[in-house]
């Protein structure tokens, strides 16, 4: 589990609790501080999934191209002769 994953995980849970709040309360959020701080955090918590699914996908190490083991995979067959 990486970081992308913990932020969406985060995200979701804000998301599902502002959903029940907002559809149980009628005056939700009762002032306009809480609907900036509601927004704040949602739009930061955005911000924080986004990019770290983008530092996650930019820093992620791949363990070979798909070409090299489909080839590794067809020479192993006996498909491919090896060079």
């Amino acid at each position: 589990m990486n970081a992308f994953h913990v932020c969406g995980i985060i995200l979701a849970v804000w998301a599902l609790v502002l959903t029940f709040i907002g559809v149980t309360r009628e005056n939700f959020p009762a002032t306009d501080g809480a609907a900036r701080a509601v927004g704040a955090i949602s739009i930061i918590l955005t911000i924080a999934a986004i990019g770290s699914g983008i530092y996650t996908a930019a820093t992620e190490e791949h363990e070979g191209g798909e070409v090299e083991q489909t080839g590794l995979l067809l020479q192993q067959t006996g498909l491919l002769l090896p060079r």
